[in-house]
């Protein structure tokens, strides 16, 4: 039986990784690709800010298919194995998890037969590099670990900076293929069913470096208006330095009611609010924002947010 390969993709919060795979999965490759998602926090966004996901496992373009990883990582990828339509697998990890013992689960006796790590994958956001790393522990034992570097938001920052970055990178990780990515689009080639992962390149980590300061909330609403929730979301306090959601925006054109669904992210000091498809038949539409920080003030967010509708 021919092994599954593996690719599991890493970065800090905000860096780029599922831009990163709604580019895998939209490319014209010939692969069906399973992929799966790890979250920080109770509620799942990153699923739906994938180019289509409502369900534990959904069915995406190119025949590809999704699965949230809600427990047990080993019963989330035989079930994607065994749904029999797959070729391919890739496993998005939170921003804040250190990524080997994600990857040690593959030597697990139920998927040792039947995968085969080809890489480990770090997206490296060239703006927030150095916040990155002053804020979360973990953003260097990832970028230690990785196969390959993909450079993303080189576009947002001087030749001078991007390149600051990249040598910092190419010392750190000499092993280390560095590419660069705008919008998530690198050449595939250079990155899939390479077989760059050995073990004996691969750190074995003492203890976990979880930082228990950092927390998540997250928020579930109605129909929101968009020039009030445009204001709340530009002025965050700083003590969030990353946020992401579904916007649910209330429209209103010629006497029709209607809404929008926008995606948000916040990563640093940057906002971005995107539509970037129209809501489902059936799907519900609602507001869900998680945010990330440390010292977080849950009651002073619901009740801002709450004036937003």
């Amino acid at each position: 039986m021919e092994k599954i390969p593996v690719t599991i993709v890493t970065g800090a919060l905000g860096a780029g990784k599922t831009t990163f795979i709604n580019y895998v999965l939209t490319a014209n490759h010939g692969l069906r690709i399973g992929v799966m998602v790890n979250e920080f926090g109770k509620v799942s966004i990153d699923s739906q800010l994938l180019v289509a996901s409502k369900e534990k496992m959904v069915e995406l373009p190119n025949g590809c298919m999704c699965c949230m990883i809600r427990g047990d990582i080993v019963k989330a990828a035989l079930q994607l194995i065994n749904s029999n339509k797959i070729d391919y697998l890739i496993v998005e990890t939170s921003g804040l998890a250190e990524v080997l013992p994600v990857a040690y689960t593959f030597n697990a006796p139920e998927l040792i037969e039947r995968t085969e790590l080809d890489s480990i994958l770090c997206v490296v956001d060239a703006e927030n590099h150095e916040e990155n790393k002053k804020n979360i522990q973990v953003t260097l034992d990832q970028l230690y670990n990785a196969d390959i570097v993909i450079l993303s938001k080189a576009d947002l920052v001087s030749k001078s900076a991007a390149e600051k970055v990249k040598t910092e990178v190419k010392n750190m990780v000499p092993r280390a293929l560095i590419l660069e990515g705008v919008k998530g689009q690198v050449n595939l080639k250079a990155v899939l069913g390479v077989g760059r992962f050995e073990v004996k390149n691969h750190l074995e980590k003492k203890s976990h470096h979880h930082n228990e300061e950092i927390q998540s909330v997250s928020f579930t609403t109605g129909p929101v208006d968009s020039d009030k929730v445009q204001e709340f979301l530009e002025n965050l306090s700083d003590s969030i330095f990353r946020a992401k959601g579904i916007l649910c925006i209330k429209e209103s054109e010629k006497g029709l009611e209607d809404e929008l669904r926008i995606s948000f992210q916040k990563v640093g000091k940057r906002t971005e609010l995107e539509f970037t498809r129209a809501w489902e038949p059936g799907e519900k539409k609602q507001t869900v924002l998680v945010f990330i920080g440390r010292k977080l003030n849950e009651k002073a967010l619901q009740k801002r947010l709450d004036a937003s509708c």
